[in-house]
């Protein structure tokens, strides 16, 4: 006499695992659309913010460029140094920006 016993997966079985799997998978591709979202949103700030600052760093640099040409006391060895500074010019490297650019338009 034999024994009836299954010897492979019912298909109920199948289904639930399947719902399992699904499920998991959805709920992740949710979360990294959330990520991908808000890592969009970051860097379209902080270009938003790279600009800014460029454009009040050129604000500075002309401000300290007309307020030297108009002060005859400073000696010419003195002003020809400071002539491109400022004192609140980004000592951040401009290279490394123009390669994060170019980063930030290959996603586009």
């Amino acid at each position: 006499m034999r024994s009836e016993s299954p010897n492979g997966f019912i298909l109920l079985e199948v289904l639930v695992a399947m719902s399992l799997i699904l499920g998991v998978w959805m709920t992740s591709i949710g979360a990294y659309q959330g990520l991908a979202l808000r890592l969009n949103q970051q860097e379209s700030k902080h270009s938003q913010l790279r600009q800014d600052l460029d454009a009040y760093e050129l604000a500075e640099q002309v401000r300290a460029n007309s307020s030297q040409n108009k002060s005859p006391s400073i000696p010419n060895t003195f002003s020809k140094g400071l002539k491109n500074e400022s004192s609140r010019v980004s000592s951040r490297n401009r290279s490394l920006r123009s390669v994060a650019k170019s980063t930030f338009e290959n996603e586009r």
